[in-house]
């Protein structure tokens, strides 16, 4: 019997299907995943900042809320695109509208089988695995990779004293980390505030943020590459009540790889990110290339 033929619609299908050794025949426009690379893109964002080199944080947030107020879709699935790859097994997402694209029954070809990713938590995110694998028709790969995130949470080496951590998703409005991102900051030793696991992020006040005096601030704005990330986060350093915040005096600001650590729930991504947390948690100083101080400005005399 030939192995399944896979049509992922969202970055998180294509890292998963990359986990579980199957054949990834199409891609959304947001894959990134080595495997992507050359395959048939099957998605396209409808809002202009979303394309490279698009307006700031801002801009897409009012964007995406008008999208989103008038009923309109985010994201488009090319159906002929999908019709003539002929996949088996189309993996899209029921988690977030505004992050990817998703199907549904219009969308797929004839004899395709649609599952929707949907973790919000490690639990979730084991179910995903079992489910992918269980259709591929490969459950013992699913266990394997499984075992493997299991292993590589066991021997974290978590900081004595939890601190007590915030997390913002976004800058401008400001969002909290949500879904599995508290849990991963439990991973790796810290104590997750304003928000927990599952709950959905959300939007926060300034004022709601200063107020929680953390102990180490982790900037992660969804979709952002470190170095997005890092041109922000000195942004809102400098022009946001982030600056009287004592953990950003005390150089416990961060920012870091969102993208590959924190925006989507895979198996590789829940491995490294909890990796990180617990490094910079701990006062170690994480891989360069996944996370980043945040310096304070430079005083001028």
């Amino acid at each position: 019997m030939r192995p399944p033929r896979i049509a992922c619609l969202v970055p998180a299908a294509t890292d998963l299907a990359a986990s579980l050794g199957l054949e990834v025949v199409g891609v959304s426009h947001e894959c990134d995943h080595p495997i992507a690379r050359g395959l048939p893109v099957l998605t396209r964002s409808r809002i202009s900042a979303m394309h490279p080199h698009g307006p700031g944080p801002a801009e897409i947030d009012l964007q995406v809320s008008a999208a989103v107020a008038a009923g309109e879709p985010l994201y488009v699935v090319d159906r002929d695109a999908l019709a003539r790859l002929a996949p088996d097994i189309v993996l899209s997402q029921a988690i977030c509208d505004v992050c990817a694209a998703r199907a549904d029954a219009c969308d797929l070809p004839a004899g395709a089988r649609l599952i929707e990713l949907a973790a919000t938590s490690l639990a979730g995110l084991a179910a995903d695995v079992r489910a992918v694998a269980e259709a591929a028709g490969v459950p013992e790969r699913g266990e394997a990779c499984l075992a493997d995130i299991a292993a590589h949470h066991a021997a974290l080496v978590r900081p004595l004293d939890p601190p007590r951590t915030l997390t913002l998703e976004w800058g401008y409005p400001p969002f909290l980390g949500g879904h599995w991102v508290p849990e991963l900051v439990a991973l790796g030793g810290g104590d997750h505030l304003l928000s927990r696991t599952g709950e959905p992020s959300r939007r926060a006040s300034w004022d709601e943020i200063v107020a929680a005096d953390p102990d180490v601030l982790v900037f992660m704005p969804c979709g952002y590459s470190l170095a997005a990330a890092l041109a922000e986060a000195a942004e809102l350093r400098r022009g946001s009540p982030l600056a009287d915040l004592r953990c950003v005096r005390d150089g416990q600001l961060w920012a870091v790889d969102a993208v590959n650590l924190f925006s989507r729930c895979t198996p590789q991504s829940v491995i490294h990110g909890a990796a990180v947390l617990a490094a910079l948690l701990r006062g170690d100083e994480p891989p360069s290339a996944r996370a980043r101080r945040v310096a304070p400005p430079i005083a001028l005399s």
